[in-house]
């Protein structure tokens, strides 16, 4: 099948002359864990509207993990695609492969794109890997693949020229490996008995696990456990404790994930502040005063950091990745 991968800045003109000259479209989702492309929704619309395949990927940055995951995650969640999830990965400067084995272990779909340079040191199989290895410069002859190989897909080219596009873009050819039968997450009600098998519950069960340290069974199995966690988890943020994992609760964890700066003469940001009292003890109130910055010199003092009582990048890497 033949493609291109698309971003906010790719203009096209002609979605059916893109019909008529590639199969599938990968478009740029999300970037580290602030930046939702604003094109996203119209380019998915009026892909999908000409009968294309289309996939999503997600562009790494250098932050929490788990973070970046949840982010690309809880966008990608508002849509129905076609084709697996992609991790677009091309830091080459101490690239973090603790990170992307991380990032892709969290959904057996997910496809790495990078480099021979990236790729080759993942340990991942070749039909996980959607390779970036072009060949052309501007005006130059170049070779099209009829064949991925073992791959799940191959870009050839950074400057292709297709029917409906103005300008340059990544074309790629990709196995039929990449497509996926994929459904609307849904809010989950965990109230509810019965869900299990569901990869919402995961992820879920992922974001306790990693937020409240509970060391939870990760199997999609919506049981009292998991249920008794959201609902720690929902009180712990002052919200209602249902064990409905809906908006507001979804809210407090990006919240939480934004890892902005916290302190006493920081704006005002009452679930990120629930969950740092929650990690260093103290009332929970959601007020980041005198006894709460006290609270964070001891934890940081304890973990080695700076005890400045506050909660900077450091500290917030700290505070997600450690266990005490």
């Amino acid at each position: 099948m033949k493609g291109i991968d698309i971003y906010s800045g790719t203009v096209i003109t002609d979605w059916n002359a893109i019909k008529s000259s590639v199969d599938v479209v990968y478009i740029k989702l999300t970037d580290g864990i602030t930046y939702n492309n604003p094109m996203a929704p119209e380019q998915y619309k009026a892909a999908k509207s000409v009968g294309l395949k289309v996939g999503a990927y997600h562009f790494a940055e250098k932050n929490n993990v788990i973070a970046e995951y949840n982010h690309f995650f809880n966008e990608s969640a508002k849509y129905k695609w076609d084709l697996k999830p992609v991790l677009d990965y091309e830091i080459t400067t101490n690239p973090d492969f603790n990170f992307i084995a991380q990032f892709i272990s969290r959904d057996p779909n997910l496809l790495l794109y990078g480099s021979h340079f990236i790729a080759n040191k993942t340990g991942l199989a070749k039909s996980r890997i959607w390779i970036a290895q072009p060949t052309d410069t501007p005006g130059s002859n170049y070779s099209v693949p009829t064949s991925v190989g073992e791959y799940a897909g191959i870009q050839y080219e950074w400057y292709g020229k297709i029917n409906g596009l103005n300008g340059n873009a990544n074309v790629d050819l990709f196995s039929n490996n990449i497509l996926v039968t994929g459904s609307n997450p849904v809010i989950i009600d965990s109230s509810q008995p019965g869900q299990s098998g569901d990869p919402s519950v995961r992820l879920i069960q992922i974001e306790l696990n990693t937020l409240l340290k509970k060391g939870l069974a990760v199997d999609s199995i919506n049981g009292p456990v998991t249920t008794a966690a959201i609902k720690d988890f929902q009180s712990i943020m002052g919200l209602k404790v249902d064990a409905i994992w809906g908006l507001k609760t979804s809210v407090a964890v990006k919240e939480i994930y934004s890892m902005a700066t916290d302190g006493v003469v920081y704006a005002h940001k009452e679930y990120a502040t629930r969950y740092i009292q929650y990690r260093v003890g103290g009332v929970i109130d959601g007020i980041f005063g005198t006894k709460t910055k006290i609270n964070v010199q001891n934890w940081q003092a304890r973990h080695k950091l700076k005890a400045d009582g506050i909660v900077g990048k450091a500290t917030w890497s700290k505070l997600l990745d450690e266990n005490s």
